[in-house]
């Protein structure tokens, strides 16, 4: 019984932190594509499109929750925990992903630098935003650490690295008006390798937990060779 309502929390965290950020990402991604077309500014624009990408994540994270809180049934006689594994998978490859592409974009800005369009607009935009994937970052890690989900503690990595690109963002912004002097470009190449790096420690982590719960049993052989990792158990 104490099983089966860890179980009902872990997936009802889950999915709560699923919804919370399909929410918030699809508000800010709306408000910075918005003030980036007005202000003229292709790095507020890909800001967006970072957030557009996060509430992606997020409805993998959902989705991940909302499959392992399956019972257990004749084909998955061990349950279908396997699918938070892929989830956080799924959203570390994500995350290198969006660190390949925003290195890709920022040295072509590094090679033809274009100046960066200041607002006042755009300012608080940016500056709501880090403040909201601050207390996202602080949410996903509590919450991870609750239910020592690799998910959600992928997510507040993600949202980490969301609160370094958009500084990054906002300081580029700040000095080439204040000195003229073109960052834009150089700011997101050391952002991008930061997030790859974060992307291939959560691989790299995911992949170790999962396979570290796969331990040998030894169990009745059967001639079909049936087997389910997703709880650990291997039969053979």
């Amino acid at each position: 019984m104490k099983q089966k309502n860890d179980s009902a929390k872990r997936a009802t965290l889950g999915k709560l932190s699923g919804l919370v950020g399909i929410v918030c990402n699809v508000c800010l991604a709306g408000s910075k594509l918005a003030v980036g077309k007005l202000a003229g500014s292709m790095s507020i624009t890909a800001d967006g499109l970072n957030n557009l990408s996060d509430a992606a994540s997020s409805i993998v994270t959902l989705t991940g929750f909302k499959l392992a809180e399956k019972p257990a049934d004749k084909e998955h006689p061990y349950g279908h925990a396997r699918f938070e594994y892929l989830a956080s998978l799924t959203v570390a490859v994500m995350i290198l992903f969006i660190g390949f592409e925003l290195a890709k974009s920022s040295l072509e800005k590094v090679l033809h630098p274009v100046t960066v369009e200041f607002s006042l607009l755009s300012m608080i935009v940016l500056i709501a935003s880090i403040l909201v994937k601050a207390e996202m970052m602080i949410f996903n890690t509590r919450m991870g650490k609750r239910i020592d989900s690799t998910t959600l503690l992928a997510t507040a990595a993600d949202s980490r690295n969301d609160v370094l690109t958009t500084t990054a963002v906002l300081i580029a912004a700040l000095v080439e008006h204040a000195t003229g002097w073109k960052v834009d470009g150089i700011m997101g190449i050391l952002v991008a390798v930061f997030i790859l790096w974060s992307g291939i420690g959560l691989a790299r982590d995911t992949i170790s937990r999962f396979s570290g719960r796969c331990e040998i049993r030894l169990s009745k052989r059967t001639d079909t060779g049936d087997h389910d990792v997703s709880d650990g158990t291997w039969l053979s």
